[in-house]
Formats: C-alpha cells, sequence, structure tokens
C-alpha cells in the first residue's frame, strides 16, 4: 500500500546554500548529511554517469526534502520555466501567504509578484530559489488556528499529455484523478505564472495525505522533454513511501511500469526508482525497522493535511451560505 508523498529530490549546485534556503522559516530541518560513493549499481539504479554525492536529508512538518550535491553533474538545459515538462515545483503552504512570501524572499528568493488569489480562498505565488529552482507558496488564511510551521502540500508535474500522467499515477498511488479543471485566460492566472494569456489543464491525485498535481500548458504550450539525468541541476525526482516495496514492485512491473533496476537498500531504506510516461523519476521506497524516524508515521504533522481538508470543506460552506443568505 501506498502510504504516501514522501520526500521530493533536488540537485543543487551549493549544498550548504541549499540548505539555509530550504531550512527558511522552519518549513524544513537537517535531519542526516552522508556522503554516497560512485558505483556501479547505484549509478544503474538513479540513471547517472557518476553517482558520487553528498546528499542532506530535511524533513517538515508534513514529508522529506532530499538535497543532492552531485560530484559531476549532467548539463542543465537552461532555466525552468513552469510551463516546461518535468516535476517542475514543489508547494509549501502557510496560514500567513504574506508572511511566508516575506520569509522566503528574505532568505533570496526571486519573485514577479506577491501572492494574489484565485478565487479560492488561498493566496498563491510563484517564486524562484537562488539556483532558480520554482516553488509555489500557498497562504491559508482560513486555517488561521493552525499552529505549524511552513508545511510541504504537493509535488507539480507539468506534461505534454495530463489524461496519460494523469492515469498513470492513478495506477501507482491505487487512488483516483479527484477533480480536474481548465483554466484561462484571465489576468489572474498570469498575475501568478508571471506569464501572458496563460491557457491551461489541471488534474489532482491524492498520494496518501499530500496531493500530486499535474499541469498541461496550451498557452505556452508544454512539450515533451528528453529523458532527465537525476544528477541535473534541479528538481530531479520525487518519492513516494509504501508499506512493502516487493508488493508494489511487483504490481506495478506486472503492469508495465519502467523501473532502472530492482529494489535495493542503504541500510535505513529500500528503494528503487522508476520512469513515468513522461519520463520523469519517481521513487517507490520502505523505511526499515530502526530507522522509523525516517517514516511519514512520525512526521510532526501527520494529521494537518486532514485539518487543513477539514478547514477547507469550512470555508466553502460558509461560502456558500453567505451567497444563498
Amino acid at each position: 500500500m501506498i502510504k504516501g508523498l514522501h520526500h521530493a529530490g533536488l540537485s543543487v549546485a551549493n549544498l550548504d546554500g541549499a540548505i539555509q534556503f530550504y531550512t527558511t522559516a522552519h518549513a524544513f530541518e537537517v535531519i542526516a548529511r552522508f556522503e554516497v560513493a560512485d558505483r556501479a549499481d547505484l549509478r544503474a539504479m538513479m540513471a547517472v554517469a557518476d553517482s558520487a554525492c553528498e546528499v542532506a536529508l530535511l524533513r517538515g512538518p508534513t514529508g522529506f526534502l532530499e538535497l543532492f550535491h552531485f560530484k559531476n553533474p549532467a548539463e542543465p538545459d537552461g532555466p525552468p520555466e513552469v510551463y516546461h515538462a518535468g516535476l517542475r515545483h514543489i508547494c509549501l503552504q502557510a496560514a500567513d501567504g504574506d508572511w511566508l512570501y516575506d520569509a522566503f524572499v528574505g532568505a533570496g528568493a526571486k519573485s514577479h509578484a506577491r501572492p494574489s488569489g484565485l478565487g479560492t480562498g488561498n493566496l498563491y505565488c510563484y517564486i524562484r530559489d537562488p539556483e532558480d529552482n520554482v516553488l509555489e507558496l500557498e497562504g491559508l488564511p482560513y486555517a488561521a488556528s493552525v499552529v505549524s510551521p511552513p508545511w510541504f502540500a504537493h509535488v507539480a508535474l507539468v506534461t505534454p499529455n495530463i489524461q496519460r500522467l494523469s492515469a498513470f499515477y492513478s495506477l501507482v498511488t491505487g487512488a483516483p484523478v479527484h477533480s480536474t479543471g481548465h483554466f484561462g485566460p484571465e489576468p489572474k492566472y498570469d498575475v501568478v505564472a508571471g506569464l501572458k494569456d496563460i491557457v491551461f489543464d489541471g488534474a489532482w491525485v491524492k498520494a496518501g495525505p499530500l496531493t500530486l498535481e499535474f499541469w498541461h500548458y496550451h498557452q505556452p504550450q508544454t512539450e515533451p522533454k528528453p529523458m532527465v539525468d537525476a544528477s541535473r541541476l534541479g528538481w530531479s525526482h520525487f518519492a513516494l513511501e509504501v508499506d512493502d516495496l516487493d508488493t508494489e514492485y511487483q504490481r506495478l512491473s506486472a503492469a508495465g511500469v519502467h523501473f532502472h533496476a530492482a529494489p535495493t537498500s542503504n541500510g535505513a531504506v529500500r528503494f528503487v526508482y522508476g520512469r513515468d510516461p513522461d519520463g520523469t523519476i519517481f521513487e517507490l521506497l520502505e523505511v526499515l525497522p530502526g530507522h522509523e524516524h525516517l517514516s511519514l508515521d512520525h512526521v510532526t504533522g501527520r494529521d494537518l493535511p486532514a485539518e487543513i481538508d477539514r478547514l477547507v470543506a469550512q470555508f466553502y460552506r460558509a461560502r456558500a451560505q453567505a451567497a444563498t443568505s
């Protein structure tokens, strides 16, 4: 069974700088830092030319962030745009969106606009970290009762075929596509994206308590991308925690899902890397006994997503009642 979205992986040029940025406002804390050797089995699993890297594992209230500094990273293919295919951003939420924005801009983030509304009750903005990677920040004013550092809410994948990709991750997670939408052109979307006259489709699949979000841009057009090298600077992969890796590996292999190699272990987790239909890398991992602190079962905010869902429903009920009164 899939427990949930465990972490997003980011390949960085400056590990100390990335740690300093992503621990802003206590969004994440470092819980491990270690060296990985260049080995043939790891090169095969990670699909890289050289697996030698330093890794920092960071934990937040609802999930983890894994930062990689490869000794010999693949050449980047230019700054990422929000409509480019692949794992495009992660989302951090807090009750106070302006405070969250000011904290990250103060830590070195670049931005084209302050948080603004889209009619959902949330405030949204895209920022870029000091290495130009995209993050989404969301403020949830209706969650003012929540006392927590900023929390990890979702990963977003941009795709040239949203039906195919959302169906794939529905298969992987065992959860249905629970929402879809078509958006734009409207100025409010342009403000958030920093683009003009955008038109796009969206879809959402639950991955345990957190969410996988999918976007297909029509203006500007999302194009297919070459196969990603996990060592290339930028968002490289994301991981789903499972309770029985062998069962999930066999289930998905039988369904035709491509994995780089058979599951392996680093002593703390067993894991396997695979590819989705767009070529984006995803990981399945199982936490081994004695390392329970690495599991989603032990994050401090494991009940927070359910509380947010309750507050969202309450917000929409109140808005509907106000509209009919």
